[in-house]
């Protein structure tokens, strides 16, 4: 794709106001076209030139940003599931103590012929959010070839995140809500052949999500975000092109608290974030291996 559209995308109001809210007081990453000399990849960015991690904190920062490393022809722009307190220097982004929520988000992981297999997919991860009480304050996303379906990270309430480190309890509940979907995940991979769905649970302390309305890195789809009482009609090879889009605008809306219920519920049950270097064992082991030692003990 040339530069010349991809600036062109980025200079929509609708895009960079949307960008621009998902990345609010997150860690920003831009990727690019061009290849870095070190590894024969294409070159990710996430700090400023001054070393500062890199942010979007308005509309115009998202054009502003594009061109300013235009000379390695940014593409996609992510940001973390994290919101930080503050990001001013290096160390601001590895400080557990410094989160302020986290956003839990799974990632459905499959090629675009086989849409069928996600869509049913999210459907299923959906209906498991509202038994589980959280009916107002997920959005899914197509991401250019899969999903992401997020929890707004302010549905878990202040006065949780104050207690339980917001990174843990939003991996705790991906986790959960994904142990539990694992036998349906089976169902429709088989049912449709779609030899490529997962669903995976990449919350982690820098973990990048693409955001909503940015390019893929790789096809020339937008991120767009879908209308949860529509699923059905959205076409993943019409609804995403750059000149012609369909976009849910009110993917911002949630519920204060209403994800608080599963969030505890399912710290519970996971445990902590594993990686914390004072994080204990997860509480209960995953699906698949207490499935592997109750064959062993029938055998």
């Amino acid at each position: 794709m040339e530069f010349k559209n991809i600036l062109m995308h980025y200079s929509n109001p609708l895009v960079q106001s949307e960008i621009a809210f998902f990345c609010k007081e997150k860690w920003v990453g831009l990727h690019c076209e061009a290849i870095s000399k070190k590894d024969n990849k294409q070159i990710l960015v996430r700090y400023f030139k001054s070393g500062k991690p890199l942010q979007i904190t308005q509309p115009l920062d998202v054009k502003n940003l594009i061109l300013s490393f235009s000379k390695l022809k940014p593409r996609t722009i992510y940001a973390t599931a994290n919101i930080y307190k503050q990001l001013s220097k290096n160390e601001d982004v590895i400080n557990e103590s410094n989160l302020k929520a986290c956003m839990p988000t799974w990632d459905i992981d499959n090629t675009i012929d086989k849409w069928n297999a996600t869509l049913q997919t999210i459907l299923e991860l959906i209906s498991l959010l509202e038994s589980n009480g959280v009916k107002k304050s997920f959005f899914i996303k197509f991401s250019g070839r899969g999903a992401h379906i997020h929890i707004h990270p302010y549905a878990i309430s202040e006065e949780l995140r104050s207690k339980y480190n917001p990174l843990s309890l939003a991996w705790s509940i991906v986790e959960y809500i994904k142990e539990k979907l694992a036998e349906k995940i089976a169902e429709i991979t088989l049912k449709f052949k779609a030899e490529s769905l997962r669903v995976d649970n990449e919350i982690d302390i820098q973990r990048l999500f693409v955001a909503p309305l940015s390019i893929h890195r790789k096809v020339d789809k937008v991120s767009v975000c879908l209308n949860p009482n529509k699923l059905e009609s959205f076409n993943p090879y019409e609804d995403a092109n750059l000149n012609q889009f369909k976009h849910f605008e009110n993917w911002k809306n949630y519920i204060a608290g209403e994800a608080d219920e599963l969030a505890l519920k399912a710290h519970k049950y996971i445990g902590e974030y594993p990686y914390f270097k004072r994080s204990k064992k997860r509480k209960h082991p995953p699906l698949d291996k207490q499935i592997l030692k109750l064959l062993r003990l029938t055998r």
